[in-house]
């Protein structure tokens, strides 16, 4: 699971089992990508280790403009990135986030223990600014409407975003490969989706 990519389906049926996220930014609600599917307790772990390591970097400070938030950080996301253990919301970018991370914990005989499942990651920025891990140029992304894709295992349209749509606009217009040699770039990654069913895209 560490790694992946997580996509939104909305299905009025399939939301019965998946509830809809909390926005349409693909891996931005923890709940949501903990009701995808199951794996064990450890993977769960590193999920969120990986996680909280983004997204401690995604976090503007008070004060502090988005620019000065990149400059700052653009080193040691660099160097996050080349360790190669991706995040499942900042896949192609490091999103701009405000707050603190949230997490639970809990003690078992006196041993304090964390709730994994209960992560939750600072709040979205109000300028919706992203360092692009191809170009590393700011760059605003905003929502997306979702794409009306046919599934042929359920045998009807439903709707879908994945992590991609965000950066299309970005890509397509004002995105350039940047020449730096230490630049990580970013690798294919598996797609987190409902085992039983598939897109016919």
């Amino acid at each position: 699971m560490p790694g992946a990519m997580v996509k939104i389906i909305l299905d009025k049926i399939y939301n019965k089992t998946v509830p809809k996220p909390i926005n349409l930014r693909p891996g931005y609600d923890m709940e949501h990508v903990f009701n995808g599917p199951q794996t064990d307790e450890y993977r769960y772990e590193k999920v969120v280790e990986i996680e909280k390591q983004y997204d401690y970097l995604s976090i503007i400070r008070p004060h502090e403009t988005p620019q000065q938030w990149a400059d700052r950080i653009r080193g040691s996301l660099q160097e996050l990135l080349s360790k190669r253990e991706y995040s499942v919301y900042h896949v192609y970018c490091l999103f701009a986030s405000f707050g603190q991370l949230k997490s639970k914990t809990f003690y078992v005989n006196g041993e304090l223990f964390e709730d994994h499942f209960r992560y939750r990651r600072p709040s979205v920025h109000k300028s919706q600014m992203a360092i692009c891990f191809k170009c590393w140029k700011l760059v605003k992304i905003t929502e997306v409407e979702p794409r009306k894709v046919y599934y042929s295992g359920w045998g009807r349209w439903a709707y879908e975003v994945e992590s991609e749509d965000l950066m299309k606009n970005h890509w397509n217009y004002s995105c350039f490969k940047a020449k730096t040699a230490n630049m990580a770039p970013p690798a294919r990654q598996e797609m987190i989706s409902p085992t039983s069913y598939h897109s016919s895209n």
